[in-house]
C-alpha cells in the first residue's frame, strides 16, 4: 500500500473532498494576506450575543461537501460572524504566506473584544494554529479551539514537510486559547504508524476526543454534515463524541492518550 495518502483536490467545485492546512514566518511582504479571499459571507448589521468563528481549511482546501463548508453555512444562517478564508496557493502551500494570512484573519476575529471567539481547524490547518500559537497576542487570544485530525510529521507528503517542527509547546498553546480540544481517529492516513492523539495530546496538554475508524474526518470518511461539531461550536456540547447516526454509528469516546512524540 502506498504510504502517501491519495492527493485530494478539495478546493474544486467538481471534487468535493476533504484536505489539510498551515503557517510559518519569514521575509514576505504583508500584502500577501490579500491572497486569502473570503468565501461568500452574509454580513449582519450587529453581532450582539453572537459568537465569532474562524474556520481554517487544510492542504488543497475544503470542497462544497466538506463538513467545514457545511458548518460555515449553518453558523452564518444562525446569525454568527464566520470567517472561512481561502488561504493562498492551497495546492502548494507556503508557510510564510499562510502565516501572514492567518495573522490577518486572527486580527479580524478579535475586532469585537467582548464576543466569544472560536477557531475550528482541520488537518494542516491545525498545524497552522500550533505554529502560530506562540505569536498570539493577549488581545487576540481566543476562547475555544477545535483541532481536527492534525497530520503528523511522518505523513510522507512533500507539500506538508515545511511546516514541521511546529515549535509549539504546552505554555504557548494554553496562552493562545482558553481551551483547546484535539479531535482525532485511530486510522488517520496522515498519521502513519501512530495516531494524532499519541503524537500531539500529552506534550501539549490537549483534551482528546477519539473517534475510532473515522479516517481523516473528511468527505471520504462520511463527514459532510457534522451536527456534533455544530453543537460543540454553539456551546451545546462539551465534547465531540462518536457519531450516533450516519456512516459511523457508535457510542461516545473521550480521553487522553500517552504521548510518544513531541510537537
Amino acid at each position: 500500500m502506498d504510504p502517501r495518502p491519495a492527493r485530494e483536490n478539495l478546493d474544486r467545485r467538481d471534487a468535493p473532498r476533504g484536505g489539510v492546512a498551515i503557517v510559518g514566518g519569514g521575509d514576505v511582504t504583508a500584502n500577501l494576506a490579500g491572497d486569502a479571499p473570503q468565501r461568500a459571507e452574509t454580513w449582519h448589521a450587529t453581532y450582539d450575543n453572537r459568537v465569532r468563528f474562524l474556520i481554517l481549511h487544510g492542504w488543497q482546501g475544503s470542497g462544497p461537501e466538506h463538513w467545514q463548508t457545511w458548518l460555515a453555512g449553518r453558523l452564518r444562517a444562525a446569525g454568527h460572524h464566520v470567517q472561512y478564508p481561502e488561504l493562498p496557493a492551497c495546492d502548494e502551500p507556503c508557510p510564510d504566506r499562510w502565516g501572514i494570512a492567518f495573522r490577518s484573519e486572527l486580527g479580524r476575529l478579535a475586532a469585537r473584544q467582548d464576543d466569544e471567539r472560536v477557531v475550528v481547524a482541520h488537518s494542516l490547518g491545525c498545524v497552522l494554529w500550533l505554529r502560530e500559537a506562540a505569536n498570539v497576542a493577549p488581545s487576540r487570544r481566543v476562547d475555544r479551539v477545535a483541532l481536527v485530525c492534525p497530520p503528523c510529521p511522518g505523513a510522507a507528503v512533500p507539500e506538508l514537510a515545511g511546516f514541521y517542527p511546529t515549535g509549539a509547546d504546552r505554555e504557548a498553546v494554553a496562552l493562545a486559547a482558553g481551551h483547546t480540544r484535539l479531535v482525532c481517529t485511530d486510522d488517520d492516513p496522515y498519521c502513519p504508524g501512530e495516531n494524532a492523539a499519541r503524537y500531539w495530546a500529552q506534550p501539549l496538554g490537549l483534551t482528546v476526543d477519539l473517534l475510532p475508524g473515522a479516517g481523516h474526518i473528511n468527505v471520504e470518511a462520511g463527514y459532510g454534515p457534522w451536527p456534533e461539531m455544530e453543537a460543540w461550536c454553539l456551546g451545546q456540547s462539551a465534547e465531540l463524541a462518536e457519531r450516533t447516526s450516519g456512516l459511523r454509528p457508535g457510542g461516545p469516546t473521550s480521553g487522553g492518550v500517552p504521548a510518544i512524540g513531541t510537537a
